[in-house]
């Protein structure tokens, strides 16, 4: 084996041109290939930093279709599980929370995220503090008596300056002082794929730190949380939800009638983000199928290099045999050059997967929630660099070693080829370069499908201004206000706002629009009739003032804004879109119907207008049925505040930040931006890097299948020297070779140009299936393509056909 490694690497030293050019093609199509991945591992793949992740699965309670996404398990049934479930060594809850953290009773608190978990979450994690302890049992026992906290790494060394002696410190959250008993090791950072969470806390701390009026863990239809567990040894996912699914079952009397529709899921952690973030899932397919096809052009293109040199090494390999080499070893040599070749292109790619990286790190999500998407150039993408080469080796290498060792012993010794066997490589070759071909055609429509729906993005109306606004966001449960503290300090808020100089208007809104975050809201529409088994609805809602559809521009079409009269004691009422009123009163006037609000305990809200569908969560989305409910009628703690300016919204944000301390030193003001610049991040930047990525997939795949076409027409030029002489000696004329050698390349272009055009129509339906918005089919592209494809092609045909329509026919009749 090392004789012949060192064999073929004399080879490829050799033929140092032949082994820059197919090992470059190689780097480009694994480097794309490891970029893509480190975002798909980042993503969806990479395994929770915990003791054996493999055995660690995510329990929920789901609607049957999965309307909703994957369901949250309410506390009791929780508990339920925990108590009676014999599949699993341990079941933890968990919930991600913001809370108001300050190192002391002095300092300002600021926003940061905790997660509250139960007192057995690190022992069923199998993780141990670096320093202190975990929870104890007890810890987990009786609401409120715990205030103890344990310290994210990170968090530790930043806010404590890693300290040692940080144990037993205290640190308020929400007001309250929290003791120090711990602090979590590096590696753990946390159970979500794209959180970090900055400490943890008991789980029955929940309603002392929201200040509730109620205990929310004994309340069945409060799904609010996550739910891991960690299967027994050879237990199965399969064993584990049957016996839940019965121990739900069980449970039924003690469920609202809505729940009992629920089932119970049991996924690993893949299928679990997978089914959280369907876009997510599929963006990252539809991605590593694209890259997947560079890599393929480009190991067709090494593949048809490998072909044209089984011709000059003919003679070669025909010593060898006749010196008594089996065809075995023979083939075992090709394919370790091939190996060889294959590991050089992987090593260069890793250049090419560095600077993909560092591209894909710059995507920023816009909040001031520790959110983290990190693509990293680590062991695992090395891992998968090397899958690739190995595989790419053996897809270029395979079919040309066989070939090369089939070689006819007695012409291949007089240097003379048989005509069958050049046929049939000239065949090979052929097929390879329309692959290249169709496969650059399908990557070139997919980015002008792409290009089209950017362009409509850039342009679109979403149904709110952009301009001109300031957004901040507060929560008032971050100091444990009363419903009536809420009120008055959002009331004064917006008083003192609007009377800052360069202030048009000031209004309060829920959420953003087109957060990554949604609140949903569950009802029951008058008179509709829903299907079999289903009993109410759910939909993105928002909690505003009556001022906030004339600050936004977020026009009514049909009846009335809230009013200064929708107070609390006045009868309910709500604003809903234009889809929400065609799905659920079709061909009727949804002014005057009533909805069934659960969050309002199943009291009826009256509708009073209706406003024109726009964007709530991306701007591809398909129209979204959307409510809105009054401020003044509904509890909201936290709220984003929206402020129109005349000038610069940078300018009045020290003003503001001033009045909430003087109105509340300890409230946290977070999210602070101008609008604007969160509109550019999360509606623009994002699609445009997708974009961006798809294109330069396309100009690859193009880039490596001009190669492949131009190499073709080069060999076949080279092999048909005499026959040009012979024509030209006969009287044809330089234009007649020149056409005659385009005109093969015509050929294959058109053939590769009709095989990729029918396979990218099927490409196209599944982008505008799966990205909404921007994978738009559009009849220009269809046209536009194969004719830029065509010239492109034809273009890299000219060189050799010019060349070939030069020959001297007195040289040329001379060649052997």
């Amino acid at each position: 084996m090392l004789q012949e490694i060192r064999h073929a690497l004399r080879l490829l030293a050799r033929n140092l041109g032949f082994t820059a050019i197919a090992a470059l093609s190689l780097a480009l199509g694994i480097g794309a290939n490891s970029a893509i991945f480190s975002l798909a591992d980042a993503l969806l793949l990479r395994p929770l930093p915990v003791l054996e992740p493999s055995s660690v699965v995510t329990v929920s309670t789901d609607r049957p279709n999965l309307s909703e996404g994957i369901g949250g398990v309410s506390y009791p049934d929780y508990r339920d599980f925990r108590e009676s479930s014999q599949s699993f060594a341990g079941l933890a809850a968990l919930q991600l929370s913001a809370f108001g953290v300050a190192k002391s009773a002095r300092e300002t608190p600021q926003l940061r995220v905790g997660v509250m978990v139960s007192d057995n979450f690190y022992q069923v994690m199998g993780i141990r503090p670096v320093l202190g302890r975990g929870f104890l049992p007890d810890e987990g026992q009786v609401p409120g008596r715990n205030p103890v906290v344990i310290l994210a790494y990170d968090f530790w060394r930043t806010e404590f300056a890693g300290d040692p002696l940080v144990l037993n410190r205290t640190m308020r959250v929400n007001g309250i002082d929290f003791n120090i008993i711990g602090v979590a090791p590096k590696p753990f950072t946390g159970v979500d794929e794209y959180v970090r969470p900055h400490f943890y806390v008991p789980l029955m701390m929940w309603q002392r730190l929201n200040a509730l009026p109620e205990n929310p863990l004994e309340d069945r239809t409060n799904r609010a949380f996550d739910v891991k567990g960690r299967l027994k040894p050879g237990v199965s996912r399969e064993q584990a939800r049957v016996e839940l699914a019965t121990l739900w079952n069980s449970l039924k009397p003690l469920h609202s009638e809505a729940d009992r529709n629920r089932v119970v899921g049991v996924r690993t952690e893949l299928q679990a983000r997978v089914q959280s973030s369907p876009p997510d899932a599929y963006l990252i397919g539809m991605l590593m199928a694209l890259v997947a096809v560079v890599l393929i052009i480009a190991c067709a293109n090494v593949a048809n290099l490998q072909l044209g040199r089984a011709r000059a090494r003919t003679r070669e390999v025909a010593i060898r045999i006749a010196l008594g080499i089996s065809r075995t070893r023979l083939v075992r040599q090709l394919l370790i050059e091939s190996l060889l070749l294959a590991l050089l292109g992987g090593i260069a790619g890793l250049a090419f997967a560095y600077g993909g990286i560092r591209f894909l790190q710059t995507i920023r999500i816009p909040t001031d929630i520790p959110v983290v998407i990190s693509p990293q150039l680590d062991h695992r993408v090395l891992l998968f660099s090397l899958f690739s080469a190995i595989a790419s080796a053996l897809i270029f290498g395979l079919v040309p070693a066989l070939q090369t060792s089939k070689s006819d012993l007695v012409p291949a010794l007089k240097s003379a080829e048989p005509g069958a066997a050049v046929r049939r490589r000239m065949l090979g070759r052929n097929v390879l370069v329309i692959g290249q071909v169709a496969l650059s055609m399908i990557l070139l429509i997919a980015t002008g499908m792409l290009m089209d729906g950017f362009r409509k993005i850039l342009v679109l109306n979403p149904g709110f201004r952009t301009d001109h606004l300031l957004t901040m966001e507060l929560d008032t449960s971050l100091v444990r206000y009363t419903q009536a503290q809420t009120r008055n300090f959002y009331k004064n808020l917006l008083n003192r706002a609007s009377a800052v100089p360069g202030v048009r208007a000031v209004t309060l809104g829920k959420v953003m629009p087109l957060a990554p975050s949604q609140d949903m809201e569950t009802f029951i529409p008058e008179a509709y009739q829903f299907p079999k088994g289903q009993v109410n609805a759910s939909a993105f809602a928002s909690i505003v003032d009556e001022n906030y559809f004339d600050v936004m521009q977020t026009p009514i079409i049909r009846g009335r804004t809230f009013s200064a009269n929708d107070k609390e004691a006045a009868p309910l009422v709500a604003i809903v879109n234009q889809q929400f009123a065609d799905t659920y009163w079709p061909r009727e006037d949804a002014i005057g119907k009533r909805l069934q609000l659960k969050s309002k305990e199943d009291q009826w809200a009256q509708v009073v207008g209706v406003t024109k569908t726009g964007k709530y969560t991306f701007l591809g989305e398909s129209p979204t049925p959307f409510l809105y409910l009054p401020f003044a009628q509904t509890q909201a703690t936290r709220m984003v505040m929206f402020t129109d300016t005349m000038g610069d919204p940078a300018s009045v944000v020290a003003p503001l930040r001033q009045i909430v301390h003087d109105l509340d030193a300890n409230q946290p003001v977070f999210n602070v931006r101008t609008f604007a610049n969160f509109y550019q991040q999360r509606a623009i930047a994002i699609p445009r890097m997708i974009m961006e990525i798809v294109g330069t997939m396309g100009a690859m795949g193009l880039t490596l299948a001009l190669i492949g076409l131009y190499g073709l027409v080069a060999y076949s030029v080279g092999r048909r020297t005499r026959e040009i002489g012979l024509r030209m000696a006969v009287g044809a004329s330089q234009s007649d070779i020149l056409r005659m050698v385009l005109r093969q390349g015509l050929v294959l272009s058109l053939a590769g140009i009709g095989v990729g055009g029918v396979a990218a129509i099927a490409v196209a339906r599944l982008m505008a299936a799966g990205l909404i918005g921007l994978g738009t089919p559009n009849p220009a592209t269809y046209v536009l393509v194969p004719m830029i494809l065509l010239l492109v092609t034809l273009a890299s045909c000219y060189v050799p056909a010019l060349r070939a329509s030069r020959v001297d026919p007195m040289v040329a009749l001379r060649y052997e």
